[in-house]
């Protein structure tokens, strides 16, 4: 059986560990979810720990063996560690109805029906605990596979069916961890499916239209998700500004994510392209973070290490041919520098398209018509490659302080080893699209959502008109911060050349640029 699910909302398989274990502890009481009451120790035995894990995650309705996993890999750091890191956790489990419906694949194997009999009793509930040099992990030397076995086994937090993705709710758990476990630095981990950015995601509440990426899909809630801008919105608003933010998701590397969460913490954790169903490696971080209490930079690059390399061996040991998978840490201190540098490149790039001069018109679309697209069905693309691939065609759009800043911005990045060995880019991506429109596609589906806010869709071949999308280009992507910076929407709306719309495995994406001749 393939271990290897994805953190992304559009694929359903699903990773399952053979054994469930359900954690949390039973210092909490069940309380309303906005209750953000501190439960705090005396100043006696309190310790400034240099770390605080804040993990925020849902099951997003296949997720939930993987994430109950990651949960359970918290208790299993080295003893010392948890002397300088604690974590605080906060999991909500799918509905019933998603978990029997995700699972009904595996309905043939004893192991997942029993799988599904230990989860279903906490559909749609929550639990909230917290990891310190405190707590008992002594059931992890058992044997004995039986959810009994972990603390508070039966401690359900808050209300049952609680939107987790309501911006205050983030807040309020950010701010009760740091009440209840400060430390010098707070590491927070968004966990569940991703699927990048796209403006269709920023829509207005009362809006009833396809809300199909984001981060973290709320199954009890029609699938309503956080956006750039309701996360940002929940982290700002947040008492402690957490050091890194670690989206534990498919796809959510992309640029316009980056900029939008730059202001409210120091580093991000991101994946550009897909994130295998078991996520991260959490006892791996906490080791790593407690020994590095003053390099956090050193802490996250030894992490992503760790955490690729895990990946690949599980993908050798699965016979897995294409893995596609990735991390990247980023500083946000120096990415407004790259912002101003692309925004003088996008100057550039406008007035190269737009000079009259058909060859390098012609030299612009051959870049767009190849650009690397990260995922096939979402309209992102490689920013780093698709920017390399014009400056070589048209070495007059390239200057060193672009290069520089876009440098100085990536503290460390690792690509899957299938990835870096067939060549393949691995940055962070950017919305491409043609006459301000982007699309989706899958097979031989295409939906174009217009800047005006009016949908096309192919059918059979012909272009038909759809729902409006609910908002336009400028009221949605023209309103991000990293628009604002660099008005890339200026060359979503000129560019002529639809991009490429299919990412495949071996793809080259400068296979077309160049001829033997050249």
């Amino acid at each position: 059986m393939n271990k290897f699910g994805l953190r992304f909302l559009g694929n359903v398989k699903c990773w399952v560990f053979t054994f469930i274990l359900i954690c949390g502890t039973s210092m909490f009481t069940a309380c309303s979810d906005d209750d953000d009451t501190p439960v705090i120790e005396s100043e006696e035995t309190q310790q400034l720990a240099d770390y605080t894990i804040i993990y925020y995650g849902h099951g997003g309705g296949n997720l939930d063996d993987c994430l109950v996993g990651d949960m359970i890999e918290f208790y299993g750091a080295d003893d010392d560690c948890y002397k300088n890191v604690n974590v605080c956790a906060l999991y909500k489990y799918s509905t019933d109805i998603d978990m029997i419906s995700q699972m009904y694949y595996y309905y043939n194997y004893t192991e997942y029906k029993e799988l599904l009999k230990k989860l279903l009793p906490f559909a749609g509930k929550s639990v909230r605990y917290v990891i310190d040099d405190k707590i008992d992990r002594s059931f992890l030397e058992s044997d004995v596979e039986d959810i009994a076995t972990v603390p508070g086994i039966t401690d359900i937090y808050g209300n049952d069916n609680a939107d987790i993705t309501n911006p205050d709710s983030l807040t309020n758990f950010i701010n009760w961890a740091a009440s209840v476990r400060p430390a010098k630095k707070y590491i927070l981990i968004l966990s569940d499916h991703g699927g990048g950015y796209q403006p269709d995601d920023e829509l207005p509440e009362n809006v009833a239209a396809a809300r199909t990426r984001g981060v973290m899909y709320d199954c009890g809630h029609n699938d309503k998700h956080f956006s750039a801008k309701t996360l940002a919105q929940a982290i700002g608003a947040a008492k402690v500004r957490p050091a890194c933010v670690y989206l534990d998701a498919c796809l959510m590397n992309c640029i316009e994510y980056q900029f939008e969460l730059a202001p409210y913490c120091d580093y991000l954790a991101l994946s550009t392209f897909l994130v295998p169903g078991q996520g991260g490696d959490y006892s791996a971080l906490i080791n790593t973070l407690s020994q590095n209490p003053d390099n956090l930079e050193n802490a996250l690059s030894t992490y992503v290490k760790t955490v690729i390399d895990n990946w690949d061996k599980e993908a050798e040991e699965d016979k897995e041919e294409e893995v596609y998978h990735d991390m990247t840490i980023t500083c946000t201190a120096n990415l407004d520098v790259f912002g101003r540098e692309l925004r003088a490149f996008t100057d550039r790039l406008i007035a190269a398209y737009q000079s009259g001069d058909a060859e390098v018109k012609a030299n612009i679309d051959k870049c767009t018509a190849g650009a690397y697209k990260v995922e096939t069905q979402c309209p992102n693309y490689d920013l780093f490659q698709y920017m390399l691939s014009l400056c070589m065609l048209l070495p007059e759009l390239s200057t060193d302080a672009l290069w520089e800043a876009s440098y100085k911005s990536v503290v460390y990045e690792q690509s899957s080893k299938w990835l870096h060995e067939n060549g393949l880019p691995v940055g962070c991506s950017i919305l491409l699209g043609c006459q301000g429109h982007y699309c989706y596609n899958s097979g031989k589906w295409q939906g174009f959502y217009n800047a005006d806010g009016t949908y096309e869709y192919l059918s059979n071949g012909t272009l038909k008109t759809g729902t409006p999308w609910g908002s336009t280009l400028d009221d949605t992507y023209g309103q991000l911060r990293f628009d604002r910076i660099t008005g890339w929407s200026r060359w979503l709306k000129i560019n002529e050349q639809e991009p490429n719309l299919e990412c495949f495995s071996g793809y080259d994406p400068f296979a077309t640029f160049f001829t033997d001749e050249e």
